[in-house]
């Protein structure tokens, strides 16, 4: 059996064929185009689907012999589509911020404890999409007219490949919209305090059930052969826990890359105003989940301070060299908001604290990194005392090389940190395997 894996970043889409055993036979990135201008963050849902189908043929497999598609998406992604599946706008994705002011309004007609009981998560604009719709609906309402269905992206992607309008409980709780807490369903307090027609939101599907067969259409642009299942899958962050392993209660994956993100899985929801709580894709378990800026920081402070050096030679040797030899207690401080802070809806900034005519450019960067790790942080005291956390973390991402595995094992003395390589391609895996084991 040959399972294909999809995993659809902020950036880039990353594929791998898979066997049962899940052992990675081929895999290929295609980069695409994210769009950030001020406060909007977007990308075009065409060219996406455009790198899959250039990614796809890069594999250096026949595609012919692949069994099953599944896929992960980052999240939120909001898509507004016509009763075809065609974008009417483009994709409204986690790091937009244009929508405070509809966060406020929300925020007002709901309450702060009826959303932290019902859906889970406060409406932070960008990272919970049902901002974004209300903003469509204001700015753009002939737009919100004629939407048919409003979706992530794996919505869009999924009434091509399987002919159906779906999301699955991962992206439905960063909607604001869904019952997080209770697995529930879409929610119908919440839909009509907020004045958003129920009847435009996908039908929720579990994330490992099979969703249709692929089209013909979608077999004609992959080189797939029509009819062979597509599972549902879930957003990068949940499928990147189950492919780590992190299922049981109290388990912490770190996902080191562009973002610093923590998750703790738990097996009962506990939601609070500083962090994210989404379903995992695991049924009856829960993700504790919080994010701020990691290697983006880091690309940062080489571009402004030393951008005559090489990035291969940055992240390879003078890091490493820097961890090592170089890092710091130190006196100055800093806030790691570069990208803006996902867990509040005023936009805050980053900011350098306790510099003096004596800090030196060892002392910013032990500074930056010290920030970065604020999530990791914030989320171990929040919950320390209400879930019996594991020791052992699992730390995967583009930024989890050896140097930067040693450099948190000092920080976090009681926890040791084990690294696996690509979580959300073993994710999508898994969950195709126990989707045709049904």
């Amino acid at each position: 059996m040959k399972i294909l894996s999809a995993d659809f970043g902020t950036s880039s889409v990353k594929l791998g064929i898979l066997d049962e055993d899940l052992h990675i036979l081929r895999s290929h990135r295609q980069e695409y185009a994210c769009s950030i201008d001020g406060n909007r963050a977007q990308m075009d849902p065409e060219a996406v689907l455009r790198a899959f189908e250039t990614g796809i043929r890069n594999l250096g497999e026949n595609l012919q012999t692949v069994d099953v598609l599944s896929i992960c998406v980052l999240c939120p992604s909001l898509i507004a589509m016509n009763r075809a599946g065609d974008p009417l706008y483009p994709a409204i994705i986690h790091l937009d911020r244009r929508s405070t002011a509809q966060s406020r309004i929300a925020l007002k007609r709901v309450g702060r404890e009826r959303f932290l009981s019902i859906n889970g998560n406060l409406p932070f604009p960008g990272g919970i999409s049902l901002t974004s719709i209300m903003w469509l609906k204001q700015h753009h309402p002939s737009i919100y007219r004629d939407t048919f269905r409003f979706g992530h992206l794996n919505t869009y992607l999924h009434r091509l490949f399987a002919g159906k309008f779906v999301i699955d409980p991962t992206n439905a709780s960063f909607t604001g919209l869904y019952e997080t807490p209770a697995w529930g369903n879409w929610s119908d307090e919440l839909c009509g305090e907020l004045d958003i027609d129920r009847s435009k939101l996908p039908r929720i599907v579990a994330s490992d059930e099979i969703i249709g067969g692929l089209t013909e259409q979608a077999a004609k642009l992959t080189g797939m052969r029509s009819g062979i299942p597509v599972i549902m899958g879930s957003n990068d962050t949940s499928h990147g826990a189950l492919g780590a392993g992190a299922v049981e209660n109290g388990s912490i994956l770190n996902i080191s890359g562009s973002n610093e993100i923590i998750t703790i899985t738990t097996d009962r929801p506990l939601p609070h105003e500083k962090v994210y709580l989404r379903t995992h894709a695991v049924p009856g378990r829960w993700l504790i989940l919080a994010i701020t800026i990691g290697g983006g920081a880091l690309e940062w402070f080489r571009r402004e301070f030393l951008g005559d050096m090489d990035p291969n030679v940055f992240y390879g040797e003078y890091l490493s060299d820097f961890i090592a030899h170089r890092y710091r207690e130190t006196d100055v401080g800093f806030s790691p908001y570069l990208a803006g802070d996902r867990h509040s809806i005023t936009q805050r900034k980053a900011a350098f604290s306790g510099l003096t005519l004596e800090s030196t450019l060892d002392d910013i960067l032990s500074a930056l990194l010290n920030g970065i790790l604020e999530p990791l942080h914030l989320v171990l005291e929040l919950y320390g005392k209400q879930v019996p956390l594991q020791t052992e973390v699992v730390l995967t991402g583009g930024m989890a090389n050896s140097a930067y595995l040693e450099f948190k094992r000092r920080c976090f003395g009681r926890f040791t940190f084990k690294r696996i390589d690509e979580c959300p391609t073993l994710g999508n895996a898994r969950t195709a395997l126990a989707a045709l084991q049904r």
